[in-house]
């Protein structure tokens, strides 16, 4: 008999005895009347009871990453429905040390690729990109990956699908920078590309991805059909890198994705092609606010809806203030390239990410690191969902 059949039965044996002890009520003339009662047995629960998910998720459910700053080996990732009043957790799935995250669009599989040890804290090291089940959470597969993974606060360009999602790419880092490719069909290691200087992952095209580089630019890597380099295409700086870095994080509206830099410039680049195409930038702080010396400021500090950015700011920004997190989230228009609405944060911001959808929510990873909803026009707080007291979940993520 398990620990679990044991304890139900001690439980429903200890709940039967209580609702079958006699009523004592007190008599006129000060002594206790016993009243025998009887009542029927409650029902044996079945063991195990497994609910299941569904196959397609609504747009407001979100995957929250817990790096689980307490106890760092154990790292999860969160589905939490944001729109609902209750029984937002929906279920959870184990990312071990520093994971990453992808759900696949095109197959009921989740994935994670993470680091553990065989003696939990210490031991051989694997590190593995697990398969799950969308609809029952569970493990499916495995694919055992060199022991080189980057490991850093998670990082949602750490690990990307390519094109029809049959090959998925994770970031190395040794220091040298490199990326391993998986065929999530096969389910195995199909190759590495190295990635001299160059950091990160953005898939471009269908069959290659780019990645930015320490000189202030950026290139891109086409793959054969095995996941092998075929050609590779650089192109001009175009980031100062000591004057004004960009975040590597960024939104995509329009098929552009939109990189905001530490001053509060938005660069655009254009992804969609064999290689990637750097388009204009722009500031987006307005004139009357450049005295207040506002800046992105947090972590996962850039979301997106289908027609508008959204950035974390804060103001008084100074130089490696980039991480301290935001009190407003700014709304902007990259066709009219201005900002069109700020967000007051009731509880401060680090990361956020807006639901698939519309109307889309802005969820927000606040100071106390659980989950403000906020109307993305009005701004209007519509729920705190809490994650538990230990949890730290840097990345919202929506695919």
């Amino acid at each position: 008999m398990s620990i679990n059949q044991s304890f139900s039965i001690a439980l429903l044996v200890g709940v039967s005895c209580l609702v079958s002890m006699p009523v004592t009520d007190l008599a006129a003339d000060g002594k206790t009347n016993s009243k025998p009662t009887f009542s029927q047995a409650l029902p044996v629960e079945p063991i195990p009871v497994v609910e299941t998910l569904p196959e397609t998720y609504p747009d407001s459910w979100v995957f929250a990453l817990d790096l689980n700053f307490a106890s760092l080996l154990d790292g999860k990732i969160v589905i939490v429905d944001v729109a609902a009043s209750e029984r937002n957790y929906k279920g959870l799935l184990s990312a071990g040390i520093m994971g990453n995250f992808r759900a696949a669009s095109t197959r009921p599989e989740l994935y994670a690729n993470m680091t553990v040890y065989s003696r939990l804290s210490y031991g051989e090291r694997t590190d593995v990109l697990v398969i799950y089940d969308k609809r029952t959470l569970l493990p499916i597969g495995e694919i055992v990956l060199p022991t080189k993974r980057q490991q850093v606060v998670t990082q949602q360009n750490s690990f990307q699908l390519l094109g029809d999602e049959r090959l998925g790419l994770i970031m190395n880092f040794t220091p040298a920078t490199s990326v391993t490719v998986v065929d999530l069909i096969e389910r195995k290691v199909v190759g590495e590309v190295s990635t001299p200087g160059c950091n990160f992952i953005f898939p471009t095209g269908d069959t290659a991805f780019s990645s930015l580089c320490a000189d202030g630019a950026m290139v891109t890597y086409v793959l054969d059909k095995d996941g092998a380099v075929k050609s590779q295409q650089r192109t001009k700086q175009f980031i100062d890198i000591q004057k004004d870095p960009l975040f590597i994080k960024n939104g995509q509206v329009g098929g552009i994705h939109y990189f905001p830099s530490f001053q509060g410039r938005m660069q655009a680049i254009d992804f969609r092609g064999e290689s990637a195409q750097v388009l204009e930038d722009w500031d987006f702080i307005p004139a009357n606010l450049k005295s207040e010396n506002w800046r992105p400021s947090g972590w996962q500090i850039i979301g997106a809806s289908s027609s508008e950015l959204f950035v974390v700011m804060a103001p008084d920004g100074v130089e490696g203030s980039h991480k301290s997190g935001g009190s407003e989230v700014w709304a902007i228009d990259p066709v009219a390239k201005k900002m069109v609405r700020r967000l007051k944060l009731p509880n401060g911001g680090l990361s956020i990410a807006l639901t698939r959808g519309s109307p889309s929510l802005l969820v927000v990873t606040n100071a106390l690191m659980s989950l403000d909803v906020l109307d993305s026009h009005s701004g209007e707080l519509q729920r705190t969902i809490s994650l538990g007291g230990a949890a730290t979940p840097f990345v919202v993520q929506v695919d």
